[in-house]
């Protein structure tokens, strides 16, 4: 399936289609939270807007960007420009998912390693210590994508909590 991987850059007129994507990615992501919060759904039964998709539709410094595999819709990325360490930063993984019927397959990380071979530049992936999943994943992904001048950091644990690996892509 990795073979069959795209990605499409996401426009606002698929608002919806990550709105509802992100539902996907939040429960999913609540089992890692569960320990320190319980995230509740709202009385119409979605999770809040905790990633506040209208900036990724309105500042441009932030992209979506769709992934299919297989010609079907199998997950989403979103780009940034933040830093969770203060310094300078050209791409930031913002948000990556992958729907668990695609995963194990290579998708996630076929479409991560061409994404970030996409966009040169100083990139930053922050990692949250309650994640395994992506705590496992990434290393690899950052290796297979040719990255180079890898910088591995802490989080303070006020701005951000685990690790950050910082590089470049030529």
């Amino acid at each position: 399936m990795a073979d069959r991987v795209s990605l499409e850059r996401g426009g606002p007129s698929q608002h919806e289609t990550l709105a509802n994507l992100v539902q996907l990615y939040v429960h999913d992501f609540s089992e890692f939270l569960s320990a320190q919060r319980k995230l509740a759904v709202e009385e119409d039964g979605r999770f809040s807007d905790l990633l506040r998709l209208d900036e990724y539709w309105n500042e441009p410094d932030r992209s979506v960007w769709f992934i299919r595999a297989g010609g079907q819709l199998a997950g989403f990325a979103l780009l940034n420009t933040r830093s969770h360490c203060d310094r300078p930063v050209d791409f930031n993984m913002g948000e990556f998912f992958v729907m668990r019927t695609f995963r194990r397959e290579g998708v996630g990380a076929r479409a991560a390693i061409d994404l970030i071979q996409m966009h040169a530049g100083q990139w930053e992936i922050a990692v949250s210590m309650r994640n395994p999943p992506a705590l496992a994943f990434w290393p690899r992904v950052i290796a297979a994508a040719g990255a180079s001048d890898i910088e591995a950091l802490e989080g303070d644990g006020k701005a951000w909590t685990g690790p950050i690996t910082r590089f470049v892509v030529r």
